[in-house]
């Protein structure tokens, strides 16, 4: 009887301590990221003085860390822009092979998220046109 008791007082303690521990490991909402605008470019195959020679553009991305774990990915709107929640450090930022640039796959960009609030910045990418 005495061992049954000891048994039961057991799990409820085992029980207890799994719960207290599911309570501190909450997840943390990233408040940290990158956001701007994706340009491409050239888009005309002579410069003209006073000429715009990159656009916005609409693709997917995937982000990776320093030793190219994959992290994420995000996509850009038809005007350019993204947004993306990462915690503070170092990243690599490649497009997708269907993105509308020259050799995708090559075009890495090493981004730095700060530790506070979300980092501002615009990629550029080069189309190939010459």
């Amino acid at each position: 009887m005495k061992a049954t008791s000891n048994i039961k007082m057991g799990i409820i303690l085992f029980v207890l301590l799994g719960l207290f521990a599911c309570e501190n490991n909450k997840i943390e909402e990233l408040t940290t990221g990158l956001e701007g605008t994706v340009f491409r470019g050239p888009i005309n195959p002579v410069e003209i003085e006073g000429q715009v020679n990159d656009a916005p553009f609409s693709a997917l991305f995937h982000v990776y860390n320093l030793k190219n774990k994959f992290i994420t990915s995000f996509s850009s709107n038809a005007a350019g822009e993204f947004s993306v929640l990462l915690a503070p450090g170092n990243y690599k930022v490649k497009p997708d092979k269907s993105a509308p640039i020259l050799g995708a796959d090559f075009q890495v960009k090493e981004i730095t998220v700060n530790p506070v609030g979300i980092t501002k910045m615009d990629l550029y990418f080069d189309t190939g046109i010459r």
